[in-house]
C-alpha cells in the first residue's frame, strides 16, 4: 500500500518587548524551532511590519545570539513581526509572528531670547532646531507669551521671518512663561518648548 507522508511546516518563537519607541532599537529575539521533521533550517527572514526586512543565515543568527536589531523610523503604529524559514522543504512563510506597537514620541523646540525685556518694548523670540527621533515634518507653531495672548505661524511663514517672532508685553513686573506648540503628521504637541523671562516695570515721567 503507497501512503503519503505529508510534510508538517516548521514554526518559530519570537520574543522581544511589546513597545518600542520611534527612533530606538528594538530587539527580537529568535527561539527555538519547532518541527516534527528532521529537518534543518539554513535561513531566517525577518519582514518588520513596516516594509523592510531582513534575511540572516543560520550562522549568522547563531553568531548574534539569536538576536536581530530593528530601529523604527516613525509612530504610532501596531506592525506585526514575521519570520520566514528556509529548510530542505521550501520556504516557511510566517513561521512565527509577533505584534508590537511603536509609540509615537512628542517633538521638541529649542527656544532662545533675552532674559527680561522692559514693558512696552519689543521682545523677539528665535525658534530654533526640532528635536524628533520620528519622522515627521512640523507644520505649524503657535507660541504662547504667557500674558493670554497667542500667535499662530505656518512653518513657511517662520522661515520667511528667519525663525524670529516678535512681542510687546503691556505691563510689568511680571515673570511670563513663554510656550510654544507644535502641529505635525502626529496631531498637536502642546508645550514642546517653553522660556521664562522677566517683564520689567517702567517707571513712569511726569512733564511739568
Amino acid at each position: 500500500k503507497a501512503i503519503t507522508v505529508n510534510n508538517v511546516a516548521p514554526t518559530v518563537e519570537l520574543t522581544g518587548a511589546n513597545e518600542v519607541d520611534e527612533g530606538s532599537t528594538y530587539s527580537l529575539t529568535i527561539g527555538a524551532i519547532t518541527d516534527p521533521g528532521d529537518d534543518t533550517v539554513t535561513e531566517y527572514t525577518i519582514n518588520w511590519g513596516d516594509g523592510s526586512s531582513d534575511t540572516l543565515t543560520a550562522a549568522e543568527l547563531s553568531a548574534a545570539g539569536g538576536v536581530v536589531d530593528h530601529v523604527y523610523a516613525d509612530g504610532l503604529s501596531t506592525p506585526t513581526i514575521t519570520v520566514d524559514l528556509v529548510d530542505e522543504d521550501g520556504t516557511h512563510t510566517a513561521a512565527g509572528s509577533k505584534a508590537i506597537t511603536v509609540n509615537n514620541v512628542a517633538p521638541t523646540v529649542a527656544l532662545s531670547g533675552a532674559n527680561e525685556v522692559d514693558e512696552g518694548s519689543t521682545y523677539s523670540l528665535t525658534i530654533g532646531a526640532i528635536t524628533d527621533p520620528g519622522d515627521d515634518t512640523v507644520t505649524e507653531y503657535t507660541i504662547n507669551w504667557g500674558d493670554g495672548s497667542s500667535d499662530t505661524l505656518t512653518a513657511a511663514e517662520l522661515s520667511a521671518a528667519g525663525g524670529v517672532v516678535d512681542h510687546v508685553y503691556a505691563d510689568g513686573l511680571s515673570t511670563p512663561t513663554i510656550t510654544v506648540d507644535l502641529v505635525d503628521e502626529d496631531g498637536t504637541h502642546l508645550a514642546a518648548g517653553e522660556k521664562s523671562l522677566t517683564v520689567n516695570n517702567v517707571a513712569p515721567d511726569l512733564t511739568l
